[in-house]
């Protein structure tokens, strides 16, 4: 067996008129985050982590903010195609464990919806 593990991370400013979308999850919120996609920091966070376990680089590398095809881009669609390289290259995800520091909102009740639109 040949396991790789990778560590992701990313952040984005808080903002007003934008949403919040975490996990492929919308959050009710009065604060989004900022980015040229959707701005989904977690997603982000495990795209980075698993292209790092591989030495594959990072979501900048594929998906640059400079470019406007990524504008506005769904995060899960982007994941789809990270994980498609992930499996082309004869690797599978086993295991995912992300953290989110964030005081607020409260994320528990959206923490299953997350997952399911994760997986």
């Amino acid at each position: 067996m040949n396991i790789r593990i990778g560590n992701g991370y990313d952040i984005h400013c808080l903002v007003t008129e934008r949403p919040l979308i975490l996990g492929g999850v919308h959050i009710p919120h009065e604060l989004g985050l900022l980015g040229h996609s959707d701005a989904d920091v977690l997603t982000h966070a495990i795209m980075d982590a698993m292209l790092g376990a591989l030495s594959l680089g990072d979501i900048g590398l594929y998906f640059p903010p400079t470019d406007p095809k990524w504008k506005g881009a769904d995060s899960l669609v982007l994941l789809e195609q990270v994980n498609q390289l992930i499996l082309d290259k004869g690797w599978e995800i086993g295991n995912i464990d992300s953290v989110i520091v964030a005081e607020r909102p409260k994320l528990k009740p959206h923490i299953g919806q997350m997952r399911d639109r994760l997986s």
